[in-house]
Formats: C-alpha cells, structure tokens, sequence
C-alpha cells in the first residue's frame, strides 16, 4: 500500500517520510511546490498518484501571520483539507488529517478529550477547526483527525532549536510560563501514525502527544538542562507581559486516554523523547551555525 504524504517538507512530513522509509513502507512525499492543497487541481493529481492511505501534513501554521492573511490561512488549512477529502473519498481509501490542540479555548485546567467543546482563539484555530469539519463532512467514513501540538524534530524550525541556539551562545531569554501543552516529538508522532494505521484502528478522533505536560518555561528550562547550560538564564514571564498578534490557549494539554481503548499504547514523556532527539537536533545546529 503506497502511503501519500502532503507537506512533505514540514517537520511532521519529514519525520513521517524517515519512518516510513526505515521500515520499507512505499510512499510518495510532496511538497507544496509538487502539490498546493489550496488549488482545486490537487484533487485530479491525488487521484493519479493513486495511493493506498494520505496522511495530510499540508497545513498554514504561522499563528500570528494567520491574524493578518485570513484568507491564505483557511485556503490552506479549510479549502485545502477539504480537497484532500475528496480525493480520498472518490478514490475510497483511508484519510489521516493532522489538526491542532488550538482547537480548544484553553479555558480549563483539565485535559481536553476527544470530544471536548471546540472554541479556537484564534484565526489560526478556527481555520484548523474548520479543516476538521470539512474532513468530517466529505469523508467521515475514513478518515482519522489526529490532533497534535507543540512539535519539535531535527528538521525545519521550532522551538527547540530556537532556545538551544540561545543556551549554546550563553544567551538569556524571557519565556511564558503560563501556557501550558505537550512538547511533542515530530518522530514519535511518525511512528504513533503508523501503528494507527497498522493496527487499523477504528476512524474518529485521536490526539496524539507525547505524554506529560510543561509551560513553555519548563520546557526552555529543559532545552538549557540538556544543554549543559546554566538554567538560570532562563526568565519566567507572563503571557501579559509578551503580547502577540494572536490569542494562545493557556492550557492546551490533550487527554490522551482514548489510546488504552486500542492496540497502540500513548505516546512516552515528553522528556524521554526530547533527550532521544536532542543530539540529532544538536547535530543538525552545529551543521548550520549558531545564527543559521
């Protein structure tokens, strides 16, 4: 079974591509240059590549720049899922969307599940709540919605990267410490997916994060720890204090116990992965530069 994946050059699309590749999966990854999800075209060109499964990684996920570009972020994140859906509808095959824990408010200091109340805070969140309606409304009958957030890899830009830069060049950064999530390995999730799929689990709604949870704060202050950097260099602030153009959910951790109603077991801490991952993040800094 050929696996589609679409974009393919972000850190989830290549993770995916890395794990499907070491265990000799056959799959095809494009990018947006090979397929822009927003055009109507991208339909007729799914149906020719014809795969057996499409995990749709395609997504706009500048929060802030989705303040101001409205339209390019629901062409993307609405319109865009919406013609995945059809093309797996008519070519009748499994669809695996990923979606976003800013789907929630954030108004609650307990676990969002499943089947939580959906109320985005922001032109981001709502343009990825509609990308899960859109799916739900032409392929529901196949498709898994699998919500994530917080990703941090090897590959293209995040937060970790981010921070170690700063912790390698003895740098001090402010970091928020009143929003809360689960920093999230693009590779666990990879390999969360295909056990999804290998399993075949039943379609709906999943929410795949490693498991725990951290401020960012936390987590910076995990980056320098691992490091082997002075922590210290770390400030805590409030969100009050750090304003951006879009409105973050202050508690946006997923309840991840719908998986021990399945084969597959939840995804492992955060910091296990994190500690896993960071030499190969590390490796890909030194590569670059410090300011690369």
């Amino acid at each position: 079974m050929k696996w589609l994946i679409t974009g393919g050059s972000g850190q989830l699309g290549n993770a995916l591509s890395n794990v499907l590749a070491a265990n000799s999966i056959d799959f095809i990854s494009l990018t947006k240059e090979k397929l822009d999800i927003s055009e109507i075209s991208s339909i007729s060109t799914i149906k020719e590549i014809s795969p057996g499964v499409i995990v749709n990684c395609a997504a706009w996920t500048n929060v802030d720049g989705a303040e101001s570009n409205q339209s390019a972020a629901f062409a993307v994140n609405e319109a865009g899922a919406r013609n995945v859906a059809i093309a797996a509808s008519e070519l009748k095959i499994p669809l695996m969307h990923i979606s976003t824990d800013y789907v929630f408010s954030g108004e609650s200091k307990k676990p969002w599940s499943v089947n939580s109340l959906r109320e985005p805070l922001s032109i981001y969140g709502c343009s990825k709540l509609a990308g899960e309606i859109a799916v739900q409304e032409v392929h529901q009958e196949a498709s898994y919605i699998l919500r994530t957030g917080w990703l941090f890899s090897r590959w293209g830009r995040n937060f970790v990267k981010t921070i170690l830069r700063a912790a390698l060049l003895n740098e001090k950064v402010n970091v928020v410490s009143d929003q809360f999530g689960q920093p999230t390995s693009a590779l666990d999730l990879a390999k969360q997916i295909t056990l999804l799929m290998e399993h075949e689990l039943p379609f709906g709604f999943y929410h795949g994060t490693n498991s725990g949870e951290a401020s960012w704060f936390d987590f910076a202050c995990t980056i320098f720890k691992f490091a082997g950097m002075d922590e210290n260099n770390v400030s805590a602030v409030k969100t009050f204090d750090y304003p951006t153009k879009a409105k973050r959910p202050s508690f946006s951790v997923l309840d991840l116990s719908k998986w021990y109603e399945t084969l597959v077991p939840p995804m492992r801490s955060w910091k296990d992965a994190l500690k896993d991952e960071f030499p190969y993040i590390l490796n890909e800094i030194e590569k670059r530069g410090l300011n690369g």
